[in-house]
């Protein structure tokens, strides 16, 4: 069990946080939520050892029980291969954990250093899982993956038989992988049971009995400091009017609970435009977009999935003319104004300063400005640094107040709630919501797709046709078997259905583990069938072996 007791830490003289205390059992899976600059990293980093605390006691944490998967991780190895040796586990498992997590053979001599965003996330995920570790520790860990990545993470956490403790915005995974949620917010943290849902739902019930409990006492308080005004002059009362100041001095009084942060993005009305909002014809670009075709009508709201590299933000950059086609046709219809808000914030610039952004685009004064941007929750001195100095989160609120200043009816977003804590996604998911006009938006916060999409349009991979499809699989594609070409490739061929037989198995046993747990008829029949179909694989891994070595 891991315990934490009156945990306190300063930056000099700066509370991050105070008295944080909470438990966690052994095999329980726990999110930790809470606005940006909570100091959420900054705890899982005292829970790792890697950074001092101020007061309170930490009981149940040894170093080497923990898998830590940090924000930005570093490699110093010169191969991905040599990196996961790093840790001191052998090629094979090393070679398993790759596998599962999509590298490719060739991608295992790739340099560490030179992956995407998201590449670097699954490898520092891989190095924590080689040693199976007891706990596991993940801050932001669905940052930079892609859908296909997040649903593999998802159904290893969901299967983990240690304890899982994340940092994330991500309320997908908040729903579908954690028993408990802490909450962090103005220096405390409050323990949750449940997924993000149940948490949202008592968060704002406990909220009400607070603030009841606040507005009752302070009725209460003021009651008792009347009496006391009003009779300790009297000789016949002072004597009860000291009692009442007695009870005044003792009483221990409640802080108002504080205000939960509420919506006031509003995108405005969206002018009237053509049915067909976007027609894609047949666009070609580079190696990287092949005979994609789309349309796109007045009112619909279409979120564009496919994996990292296929070319999502490029063919959004193609559509608002920032990037030319080298074939194909766009039309845009007639009264259709874009609003395009980029992954990279390119739209910036980063040299000014929020307000100067405004006034310089839009010719506002400082005040409208100001009052703009205060409705993202942009205040005071933010608005005054150069935009190249603020946080990732903050550019996006600059770009958003960009947008909502265009009156555009067709917005096409890139990634809108990246770095964005859970008050501006949910705040940013009841704008999109609320909007009347057209939307085309690419993320991997599936939450916001279940909330805001109408309609999904699978960006295919490079090697396939791709052509848009509806409501797609998001299962991988299944592994092809090599071709035996020369000793080298045979034996590359063997490592990764020896890797691949070593992953069904491990995925076996946790099927055997939730057998074991469950105990209603429609769960046992299920992972029934779940057993028949994983031996059934495992049985066709061994056949390839068995020719592999011939």
């Amino acid at each position: 069990m891991i315990q934490l007791d009156n945990v306190t830490k300063f930056y000099g003289e700066r509370l991050i946080f105070r008295d944080v205390s909470f438990k966690v059992v052994e095999g329980e899976k726990v999110g930790i939520v809470g606005k940006n600059g909570a100091g959420k990293s900054t705890l899982v980093k005292i829970m790792t050892g890697a950074e001092a605390f101020d007061a309170g006691t930490i009981g149940g944490l040894r170093a080497e029980d923990i898998g830590f998967v940090e924000q930005t991780p570093k490699f110093t190895a010169a191969t991905l291969l040599d990196e996961m040796l790093t840790v001191g586990c052998e090629k094979f498992q090393a070679r398993k954990i790759l596998y599962g997590l999509g590298f490719s053979e060739s991608e295992l001599e790739k340099n560490p250093n030179n992956f995407s965003g998201g590449e670097s996330a699954k490898i520092s995920l891989a190095k924590a899982l080689l040693n199976e570790p007891r706990i596991l520790i993940l801050d932001e860990p669905t940052n930079h993956l892609d859908i296909y990545s997040i649903e593999f993470l998802e159904d290893f956490v969901k299967n983990y038989r240690g304890t899982v403790i994340a940092v994330t915005h991500d309320r997908h995974f908040l729903q579908n992988c954690v028993e408990k949620i802490l909450d962090m917010e103005n220096g405390r943290a409050t323990l949750y049971p449940g997924n993000y849902e149940k948490f949202v739902r008592l968060k704002s019930e406990r909220r009400e009995a607070e603030l009841k409990a606040y507005e009752k006492q302070q009725e209460e308080i003021a009651k008792l400091e009347d009496f006391v005004r009003r009779n300790k002059v009297r000789a016949s009362t002072a004597k009860r009017a000291r009692s009442r100041q007695i009870m005044l001095d003792r009483m221990e009084r409640l802080e108002r609970p504080p205000s939960i942060e509420t919506s006031s993005i509003r995108l405005g009305d969206a002018a009237e435009s053509a049915n067909r909002v976007l027609i894609l014809e047949k666009i070609f670009f580079k190696k990287i977009i092949r005979d994609f075709s789309a349309e796109i009508f007045k009112g619909e709201k279409v979120g564009l999935i496919g994996r990292n590299g296929v070319g999502k933000s490029t063919l959004l950059k193609i559509i608002v003319g920032e990037l030319k086609a080298d074939s194909g046709e766009i039309k845009i219809g007639n009264r259709v104004k874009v609003g395009y808000l980029s992954q990279g914030h390119e739209e910036l610039n980063e040299n000014r300063t929020p307000l100067e952004e405004l006034n310089d685009e839009f010719g506002l004064t400082e005040g409208q400005a100001r009052a703009e941007l205060a409705r993202l929750n942009l205040f005071a001195q933010v608005v005054e640094k150069p935009i190249a100095d603020l946080s990732g989160g903050e550019k996006t609120r600059v770009a958003l107040t960009k947008l909502i200043l265009t009156g555009a009816n067709f917005l096409i977003l890139d990634e809108p709630t990246n770095h964005l804590d859970l008050p501006a996604r949910e705040a940013i998911e009841a704008a999109l919501n609320e909007f009347d006009g057209t939307i085309l938006i690419v993320t991997h916060d599936r939450y916001l797709l279940d909330k805001v999409a109408t309609r999904t349009i699978e960006f295919a991979e490079r090697e396939k046709d791709s052509a848009a499809k509806d409501k797609p699989s998001t299962k991988p594609k299944a592994a092809q078997p090599e071709k035996k070409s020369s000793p080298k490739l045979n034996e590359q061929a063997l490592d990764k259905v020896e890797a691949q037989i070593k992953m069904a198995e491990m995925e076996l046993k946790m099927i055997e583990h939730e057998i074991n747990g469950a105990v209603a008829p429609e769960k046992l029949t299920e992972l029934a069938a779940a057993h028949a179909s994983k031996l059934t694989e495992i049985d066709e891994l061994y056949l390839r072996w068995e020719e592999l070595q011939c």
